[in-house]
């Protein structure tokens, strides 16, 4: 059996304890999304969709990527169900 990083578990679940930010996954598993968009949809001022983009990101629950258009598309590397399930995309 393999040891528990206990510190990237509890960066996870701080990165979950957080409403907008689990809307931000549910929004980026439907289809990848722009941090505008992000910031629009879930009236957030940009700097904090982008600090909460960024905290996702770190600890491996959406990738972002620079656009040619220089936006920073998210996309959602798990999805959540209604019963609370996490599943790998």
């Amino acid at each position: 059996m393999t040891k528990i990083d206990i510190l990237k578990l509890k960066n996870v679940f701080s990165a979950l304890a957080n409403e907008k930010r689990i809307r931000i996954i549910e929004l980026c598993s439907q289809k990848g999304r722009t941090v505008t968009e992000l910031s629009k949809l879930l009236k957030l001022n940009y700097s904090i969709t982008v600090e909460y983009t960024s905290m996702l990101a770190k600890v491996n629950l959406v990738e972002k990527k620079r656009n040619k258009d220089r936006t920073v598309s998210v996309k959602s590397l798990i999805k959540l169900n209604n019963c609370g399930e996490i599943k790998k995309i």
